[in-house]
């Protein structure tokens, strides 16, 4: 494997350390899944642009300073921060009324 195929270069492997967004799910699974694709179906992604690394979550990575998008559907807030919210806070995030379908996908 060629060092543009994969994220170890000169035995040194890039993780990306993210940032946590207090605000957002926890969708790390999904995101795990769509960067396996990339890897696994070279032939229909696009060959330019930044190629997909590990990312590490964890609980003392720093905080992100973005302020919460708005707009969003319920399902895609974290659920224990809404709750700490104001009733004037959750409404200046006008959250969408429309429900988010989730898809259960199995990778094998």
């Amino acid at each position: 494997m060629s060092s543009e195929e994969s994220s170890v270069e000169n035995g040194i492997e890039n993780v990306l350390q993210v940032k946590n967004l207090e605000w957002q799910k926890n969708i790390d699974k999904e995101l795990e899944i769509v960067d396996l694709q990339q890897v696994i179906d070279k032939d229909i992604f696009c060959s330019q642009g930044a190629k997909p690394l590990p990312r590490k979550h964890a609980p003392n990575n720093p905080n992100s300073s973005q302020v919460p998008l708005t707009g969003l559907p319920t399902a895609l807030y974290d659920d224990m921060w809404i709750l700490q919210l104001t009733e004037l806070q959750r409404e200046s995030l006008k959250i969408s009324k429309d429900p988010f379908p989730w898809m259960k996908l199995v990778t094998t």
